[in-house]
């Protein structure tokens, strides 16, 4: 039986992602626990589109009482945490098209070939007194791929992260609130600081093998490379060179599991190579997907959505397997999605006016 794109079936999505036990504890210490705990303390508001906005110290705040409201937690969860807090959203994704890749893990075998980064690419990064701000928009789509509006979810996150690694977010729409983040465990693939991007290896196969051998938790460890780089790139992403990240590509396409899409577009129909994560046996007919800038490959989109496989499925993974079928690699995604949007990206020397009342986390 395929999904139906109901709320039924979005919650179905929603908590196929739910961590367990294990993953909780391999993914989400004491401490981040306790630290998420104590900064959800977002409030409601209409959703503000990026492109509509003015200096953020201008950007009125309207706290409204949202009792009933779940809140995205101040800094961000590990993937599987994350979603799960996601829920009640709708809608159907525009088809996006492209030339698939993928690796497979039978007897060593490949199918496609895995991406190689393109020689030249810059190694620079912004420096030690400088901030990388960036504007990214979530979101949730109706049946006809349009934006709900007011959706549990919606909201504009302004992010200035230090090279030091220090957050500073102001959110509009169903958050209201200005946090400023310490980094409080040391950089991480969670917590990334410009010197932790820069004592990576940007060779492909030294990259491979140490993450592989720095990563833990999620379902398989295959998909703890895919939320590690997701992780890592997804606020933080413009502390590490273009080099670097094109390296991270490169390694998730060597991935059992990840399929790429060469020649895709994002939400807002930008060239980008689609990276998608597909699991048939653990979370079958569902998508955890990246997009890449096809010239200095920053993060330009993560979504979760369907992609039309069933919802049961008996035998191994289409990720998995070392031949390809109808079906195994989809370029559609149907049903439910959750989209957030990068929507812009500067290195700027200081922080902006922020509103008097931002919160330390």
């Amino acid at each position: 039986m395929k999904r139906n794109s109901d709320s039924s079936s979005v919650l179905d999505l929603v908590a196929s992602y739910a961590p367990n036990e294990k993953t909780i504890s391999a993914e989400w210490s004491s401490a981040a626990m306790r630290d998420t705990l104590a900064s959800i303390v977002g409030n409601g508001g209409s959703a503000l589109r990026a492109e509509d906005a003015g200096p953020v110290h201008d950007i009125p705040l309207h706290f409204l009482p949202t009792a009933s409201r779940r809140r995205r937690p101040a800094r961000f969860l590990p993937v599987a945490a994350a979603v799960a807090i996601i829920a009640l959203i709708t809608g159907i994704v525009a088809a996006v098209a492209g030339t698939s890749h993928r690796k497979g893990a039978v007897a060593g075998g490949t199918v496609g070939a895995p991406f190689d980064p393109p020689a030249g690419l810059s190694t620079a990064t912004p420096n030690a007194d400088q901030y990388y701000h960036q504007v990214d928009e979530q979101l949730e789509l109706d049946a006809a791929g349009k934006v709900k509006p007011d959706a549990q979810d919606a909201m504009v996150n302004r992010n200035y992260v230090s090279a030091t690694g220090e957050i500073t977010s102001i959110r509009t729409g169903s958050q209201n609130v200005c946090y400023r983040f310490g980094v409080t465990t040391g950089s991480s693939w969670e917590q990334p600081t410009r010197a932790f991007f820069a004592a990576l290896p940007t060779d492909v196969d030294a990259l491979q093998t140490y993450l592989r051998n720095h990563v833990e938790g999620s379902s398989s460890h295959d998909e703890a490379v895919f939320v590690a780089v997701g992780d890592a790139l997804r606020t933080a992403g413009g502390l590490a060179s273009a080099k670097l990240r094109a390296a991270m590509l490169a390694v998730l396409s060597r991935t059992p599991g990840v399929v790429l899409h060469l020649n895709a577009q994002d939400y807002l129909d930008r060239p980008a190579i689609r990276a998608d994560f597909v699991d048939q046996q653990i979370r079958p007919g569902e998508v955890h997907a990246y997009y890449f800038d096809p010239t200095d490959f920053r993060f330009l989109e993560e979504r979760f959505a369907h992609n039309g496989e069933p919802s049961t499925h008996t035998g191994p993974s289409p990720a998995y397997e070392a031949t390809t079928g109808p079906g195994d690699d989809p370029d559609v995604f149907t049903g439910a999605a959750f989209v957030d949007v990068i929507r812009s990206v500067e290195v700027v020397d200081h922080l902006p006016t922020l509103p008097s009342d931002c919160k330390t986390a």
